[in-house]
């Protein structure tokens, strides 16, 4: 026969086994579905529809105080960004905005993991050519174009966000709009 204590301590048993269950599955949920999650709405999602941004540089426009698609967007950078996909091949990168000022091109994975930038400095002045592949089959697929740096990405599908520096905008709009336009995406 069980008494009064052994049932109570049974009964917490459970509800800390509950408690501990739950804690494991939000904590999934917050490291590893919502990054996903959130990089599907960036990549597919209406926005990305609208700039029609798959395999091919999408230009949005100049960041004011009324943008809120990114949170505290930054008024003093352009944007210009490409949702990549090498399920079908390398995908090719190429950019030469010849600033003297401020850029960068980073690359993140399906799971929103920054690897790989580029900026004015690791550049010197050089043009950049990326020939973009996934880890596995397709990753040899083609060769490389020549000059070209082979970026292996740990997803199929990813970002790409370029950036480019202006202190005003429309005093600069005739040097950083076509900077920021040599941003090329496409599949090779």
């Amino acid at each position: 026969m069980s008494g009064p204590h052994e049932t109570t301590r049974t009964l917490w048993f459970y509800r800390i086994l509950t408690l501990l269950a739950t804690a494991v599955i939000v904590h999934v949920l917050a490291v590893w579905a919502a990054p996903h999650l959130i990089m599907q709405i960036l990549m597919n999602g209406p926005t990305a529809r609208t700039m029609n941004m798959q395999n091919q540089a999408a230009f949005p426009p100049p960041v004011t105080a009324a943008s809120r698609t990114v949170v505290m967007p930054s008024p003093d950078l352009l944007y210009s960004v490409c949702a990549y996909d090498t399920t079908n091949g390398p995908v090719r990168v190429t950019a030469n905005p010849a600033l003297p000022s401020y850029w960068s091109i980073a690359l993140y994975g399906a799971n929103s993991d920054n690897f790989f930038v580029v900026n004015d400095r690791t550049a010197q002045g050089q043009p950049v050519s990326l020939w973009l592949v996934s880890e596995g089959a397709n990753a040899q697929a083609q060769p490389v174009p020549q000059g070209a740096q082979v970026v292996v990405s740990p997803s199929r599908k990813g970002f790409l966000l370029m950036r480019v520096l202006t202190g005003n905008y429309e005093a600069e709009k005739a040097v950083v709009e076509p900077a920021r336009r040599t941003l090329t995406c496409s599949p090779a």
